[in-house]
């Protein structure tokens, strides 16, 4: 009886066997598949038989993901700061909607909630927010209240005499607009994972359009105060959008430093002071001297540019894109996690696990 064939087969599927362990310990034991190198195949109950495995071939464990940094108490801080100023904001606007006027019983709903409010943050920080999270958050409100204080302002100003919203109106565009910008800053954080700079550039940014907007609205206005305010506010608005849709834009590719915002600040300040000598050439002029507000807005405007390109100093761990997955703290849109072959009955096939974002 000639041996040779059956000997020649056990040497295959010893090479394969070793073939299968070296892999295995090279890149890892597919899912399912217990560890050592190889594993077993069933059968009918039978261990080696060469069909019906669940699951077969290489794999290798997923990455593990970066853990994000946590949020300082000075971040957290200012969430508590805005969570308090919105309580008591939205007691004072129940006050204005229910109509009560007893100084005995107004300070309840703004006392309560004052204290709910930070409570809330306090269970919300439990465990620890991940950094930049509070402050999108509070930038968030704090946006959205100046989008509705603007509104509102806008409304008085130009509203016929009796049409104006009055109290409640304001009141009502104040909470409307904190609790829709909360949780635009919310999404905004789990969108782009921004960091603290870049949420203090985004609140920097509303201040400077509203400034600069309305010295525009100022400059373009004619007539006495009861003229000039609809301009003024209209001016302000309009600032105050674009500067927040700009710095929102800007804020997706790039992140300043501390030092870059400060500079920011101080050129808009520099900007304002250095063009104020423009005054002095409508001294015995028939020009309108408010004129004058579009040379300091102008210069405000190329002060902040200058503060951030010049004068500022970059943080290089600050200017990372917030497009990549470690700095998001999620994974990209498509991930393999492993796979391998798969017997079945007849042959063989193949499997790919992943997950989509």
């Amino acid at each position: 009886m000639n041996t040779r064939p059956l000997v020649s087969f056990t040497s295959a599927l010893l090479l394969l066997s070793g073939v299968s362990a070296t892999a295995s310990a090279q890149y890892g034991a597919p899912y399912g598949a217990p560890q050592g190198g190889s594993y077993d195949i069933q059968v009918g109950g039978q261990v080696g038989g060469p069909y019906g495995a669940p699951y077969g071939g290489y794999g290798y464990a997923p990455p593990q993901k970066k853990s994000q940094p946590k949020s300082t108490p000075l971040e957290v801080g200012y969430l508590y700061a805005t969570s308090v100023a919105y309580g008591m904001g939205t007691g004072v606007w129940i006050d204005a909607l229910a109509g009560i006027e007893d100084p005995g019983v107004q300070f309840i709903a703004p006392a309560v909630l004052g204290v709910a409010a930070p409570v809330g943050v306090y269970f919300l920080d439990k465990p620890p927010m991940p950094r930049g999270m509070p402050s999108a958050i509070a930038t968030g409100m704090v946006i959205g209240a100046g989008e509705g204080l603007g509104i509102a302002s806008y409304q008085y100003v130009t509203a016929r005499k009796g049409k104006e919203w009055g109290f409640l109106g304001l009141a009502t565009s104040e909470v409307i607009g904190s609790t829709v910008g909360g949780a635009a800053g919310w999404a905004f954080y789990e969108l782009f994972r921004p960091r603290p700079q870049t949420n203090m550039f985004l609140a920097s940014g509303a201040v400077w359009g509203t400034l600069i907007g309305s010295e525009f609205g100022a400059a373009a206005s004619s007539g006495g105060w009861s003229e000039a305010n609809d301009s003024i506010s209209l001016g302000g608005l309009i600032g105050f959008n674009v500067a927040t849709a700009g710095a929102v834009g800007l804020s997706i590719a790039w992140t300043p430093s501390w030092n870059q915002l400060a500079w920011m600040w101080g050129g808009l300040g520099i900007g304002t002071v250095v063009s104020l000598p423009i005054y002095f050439a409508y001294i015995g002029s028939d020009h309108d001297p408010r004129r004058g507000l579009i040379a300091q807005g102008a210069a405000g405007a190329l002060g902040i540019v200058a503060g951030a390109l010049f004068l500022g100093r970059p943080d290089p761990s600050a200017d990372v894109a917030l497009t990549e997955p470690e700095d998001r703290g999620r994974p990209p849109f498509a991930r393999v996690l492993g796979g391998g072959l798969v017997p079945y009955q007849g042959g063989m096939g193949a499997c790919v696990l992943g997950e989509l974002w």
